[in-house]
């Protein structure tokens, strides 16, 4: 059974779980640190056939033009681009 949760906009989104996080990242790497995972989880629960279409190579090119002008994108991509514990 789906798991949902109330989102700010007043309608039911999609929890991502940490599997459909990990999935992006290789086994050695890890997914991304706590902010990063909030992020990307952020963006997974606002757009969810977005985040599901996602593959590890979007996570290379983070300007992807699929996302492109998406807030909660634009904010994981900023910070997954830049943190050190995310590119550790």
């Amino acid at each position: 059974m789906a798991k949902y949760l109330y989102v700010e906009r007043g309608v039911m989104a999609r929890q991502v779980s940490d599997a459909a996080i990990e999935r992006l990242f290789p086994v050695d790497k890890g997914p991304p640190c706590p902010e990063g995972t909030a992020l990307l989880r952020s963006f997974g629960e606002q757009w969810p056939s977005d985040f599901a279409s996602l593959k590890p190579s979007d996570l290379v090119d983070l300007r992807n033009s699929d996302f492109a002008d998406l807030r909660e994108w634009d904010a994981f991509a900023e910070h997954y681009s830049t943190c050190e514990l995310c590119n550790a």
